[in-house]
């Protein structure tokens, strides 16, 4: 089952210091970074912060950053061989490089459905964090498709008020070092 979130730029960072708890517990999480986003000092900020040891929690994320779509798609690609993992996966701005200007409009066309193959084929504990952000109707659309694969998509915004792992259907992440 795939599970998509969808927010602004803040999602990221808030995803993961939301997890901060269940890293000091000893979590560990695969962290796929497409937006190149991880905030490392803000997650060694709020473990501190909160009272957590900062090098146990960031130990806690190995972090994978893919430079361009087709990386991606093989990082996640070779996800459900990993599936043996307990570990939760977490894919932040997939979307990212499927925008980006410098991919060639006909290789997004063609890399689309492919990425959203492999979503579709993530493992049960994988969260998609999708970042919204401006780009081409062409573009949006085929994002639109590729995030399509999900099972069940939530959409954010800071208007929600106060948010946790929980109400977005993620305590499978957090009560996995229970």
């Amino acid at each position: 089952m795939v599970h998509t979130v969808v927010g602004s730029s803040w999602l990221p960072a808030w995803f993961l210091s939301a997890l901060c708890p269940a890293l000091e517990r000893g979590l560990t999480v695969r962290w796929i970074d497409a937006g190149n986003r991880f905030d490392a000092y803000g997650l060694g900020r709020t473990a501190r912060d909160s009272g957590a040891d900062p090098r146990r929690v960031l130990r806690g994320v190995r972090l994978a950053r893919p430079f361009n779509a087709f990386q991606l798609e093989a990082m996640l690609g070779r996800l459900p061989a990993d599936a043996a993992s307990d570990s939760p996966v977490v894919v932040s701005d997939p979307l990212a490089l499927l925008y980006d200007e410098e991919l060639p409009e006909d290789e997004a066309r063609r890399l689309a459905p492919r990425l959203a193959r492999a979503l579709k084929a993530l493992p049960s504990n994988c969260v998609v964090l999708s970042v919204e952000r401006q780009t081409s109707p062409e573009r949006a659309a085929l994002g639109e498709a590729v995030l399509a694969a999900s099972d069940r998509v939530v959409s954010l915004s800071e208007r929600d008020g106060p948010l946790s792992l929980e109400a977005l259907g993620c305590e499978n992440l957090v009560y996995a070092t229970s």
